[in-house]
């Protein structure tokens, strides 16, 4: 196993310690394998489970997770409704999932571009991704984080006002 780090990742320059890529490719690959099944159970649990007023249930039993900080305070997390969000968009009722949280269809697209990014990040390894496609991938992930976080404090906001 004689590859050089310009080989794995271009970015570093040549290098002759193939123990250290093996180990940083098999490293990016476990973090790739990771954030895929992540990201395919979140999305395979859209499909399992099933959105009301109440919460989630699962065959027809109650899901018993709800969002810690709206169960102590009364404040809704940035994250709250993105759940029920997910599972009405997978059941196909988008104005429902607006309801639930209105980035939600927008974050379920990102979480299904994610599991298409992290397949194709582990097909083409050992060679890593483009570097205009991390990028996007980066920038698309980072819009997405703010975009929720930005929601967020205009809802504390009116807690506030």
């Amino acid at each position: 196993m004689s590859q050089t780090c310009e080989t794995l990742f271009p970015q570093h320059g040549d290098c002759t310690a193939s123990r250290l890529d093996g180990a940083a490719c098999v490293n990016r690959s476990i973090c790739h394998l990771v954030v895929l099944l992540l990201s395919a159970g979140v999305l395979a649990a859209a499909f399992a489970l099933r959105s009301n007023d109440e919460g989630l249930s699962l065959f027809g039993y109650s899901w018993p997770f709800h969002c810690w900080l709206y169960n102590a305070v009364g404040v809704k997390c940035a994250l709250c409704g993105l759940s029920r969000s997910f599972c009405s968009l997978a059941h196909g009722d988008m104005e429902t999932s607006l309801g639930f949280h209105p980035l939600g269809p927008a974050v379920f697209a990102v979480f299904c571009l994610e599991v298409l990014y992290r397949l194709s990040a582990l097909i083409a390894h050992p060679a890593p991704a483009g570097k205009r496609l991390a990028r996007l991938h980066i920038g698309l992930v980072a819009i997405t984080c703010s975009a929720v976080f930005f929601h967020w404090l205009f809802y504390l906001r009116g807690l506030f006002v």
